[in-house]
């Protein structure tokens, strides 16, 4: 797959092409079914695919203050359109020119840069200033321009639409089996291993605590049955805690891991947390002790949890 950073939006392609056209946070099932849209168009047409979207999220711009964190960061972005297949994707950063773009401009600027013959959104894609390019327009567009255009309809799952939005809430309220089901894999979070505090080593819990980028949507605190991947190591069951460590009168959220069957140095090196299941509430123990009884009982629980993900 071609990567374009696609600051100055100059980026052209003269080959035959269809091309999605959002932000992609996620890339959940609705999503999936834009993707699997372009390679229809693909195998069909023998048309390039390009994924059009962004390198910041658009209300960063728009309303920074109601701009949310995001469920993939860009790197992870790049990896997953890779692994499905994608041709070419650009990533555009939003800034005051696309935010004050007519629709028309928008579409103009598409159509000299690509040799469109397909564009693929969402039932609910707006585009141009003030989100003026709605579905009505876009179809008038399209048949003006010649453009075979393909809405994807709402995609569902138990009555409910799946949308980026639908899934933070998912997350940071601890829903995270529910959350997997709509990305079709585990919610993750990446970071290097950093030297904390110690407190579990000395409990007889050893911790991997994670440095992690502050733009990702965090679980609800609590204690997660999990996976965690190490580079050049492969996957450990893990018993993840996120939290600000009341116990010890902790402030900072800190992602805290407790690898099974793990006994290596691990400091250094990088990670990623798969969260699986939740297993309790984050609380505070009177005392040390009453804490290393109830991480034992959590590792008890994980271990019975483990055979539905085997």
């Amino acid at each position: 797959m071609q990567v374009i950073f696609n600051y100055d939006r100059s980026y052209r392609t003269s080959l035959p092409s269809a091309i999605a056209l959002g932000t992609f946070d996620g890339i959940h099932l609705g999503h999936r079914q834009l993707i699997n849209e372009l390679l229809i168009k693909k195998k069909k047409y023998g048309y390039q695919t390009i994924v059009y979207t962004f390198l910041n999220h658009p209300l960063e711009v728009l309303k920074p203050e109601t701009a949310p964190q995001q469920i993939m960061l860009v790197k992870e972005k790049i990896k997953e359109f890779s692994n499905l297949g994608i041709d070419i994707l650009v990533l555009n950063l939003f800034d005051d020119c696309f935010l004050h773009q007519t629709p028309n401009e928008f579409l103009d600027q598409l159509t000299d840069n690509f040799n469109i013959r397909s564009i693929i959104v969402g039932f609910n894609f707006r585009f141009g200033y003030k989100g003026a390019g709605d579905r009505e327009f876009l179809d008038k567009e399209a048949k003006l321009r010649g453009l075979d255009l393909v809405c994807v309809p709402p995609v569902e799952k138990d009555g409910q639409l799946i949308s980026s939005t639908l899934i933070r809430n998912k997350i940071t309220h601890g829903y995270v089996e529910e959350a997997s089901v709509l990305l079709s894999k585990p919610y993750s979070i990446s970071g290097t291993i950093v030297h904390g505090h110690g407190r579990g080593r000395k409990l007889g819990f050893p911790t991997a605590n994670i440095k992690y980028s502050a733009k990702k949507v965090l679980p609800k605190p609590g204690v997660y049955l999990t996976q965690c991947w190490l580079r050049h190591e492969g996957f450990y069951w893990g018993v993840t805690s996120i939290g600000s460590n009341p116990t010890f009168s902790g402030n900072s959220m800190n992602i805290e891991s407790y690898l099974l069957n793990c006994h290596q140095d691990l400091y250094g090196k990088s990670m990623k947390v798969y969260f699986l299941s939740f297993l309790r509430e984050e609380k505070a123990f009177d005392t040390a002790e009453g804490l290393k009884r109830q991480i034992s009982r959590d590792v008890k629980l994980a271990k019975k949890l483990i055979y539905k993900y085997r």
